[in-house]
């Protein structure tokens, strides 16, 4: 299958809902569901510490544990998803392949595969 518009060949492409399948849904892991809010809160973190350090004098010793904490539990869900990876990319293309209908984000274009 081409994960691109046939129109205008953008990959921002989605399925439409078809009323009368079941909906085959990629299995996302745990590991995937920890690890990207955890790197949004250690971004958060080290801006902190950075702006502290920049404007005031430096990060306290609470912050600074924080952000080792933050940034741990950043390794061990990126281990955990990268050994989750194969099977997530499986179920992902099982989900791509079930799909029959989808639609352009960018051009609005519609179109079907057989």
């Amino acid at each position: 299958m081409q994960y691109r518009c046939p129109k205008c060949q953008s990959a921002k492409i989605l399925p439409v809902a078809n009323g009368d399948t079941a909906a085959v849904r990629p299995v996302v892991p745990k590991s995937l569901v920890i690890l990207i809010p955890a790197l949004f809160i250690l971004l958060l973190l080290v801006v902190i510490s950075v702006a502290l350090w920049l404007f005031s004098n430096g990060a306290g010793q609470t912050l600074q544990i924080a952000t080792v904490v933050a940034f741990l539990i950043c390794v061990v869900a990126g281990i955990l998803f990268w050994r989750d990876l194969p099977d997530f990319k499986i179920s992902m293309q099982s989900f791509m392949n079930a799909n029959k209908h989808w639609k352009c984000r960018e051009c609005n274009h519609e179109w079907h595969i057989q």
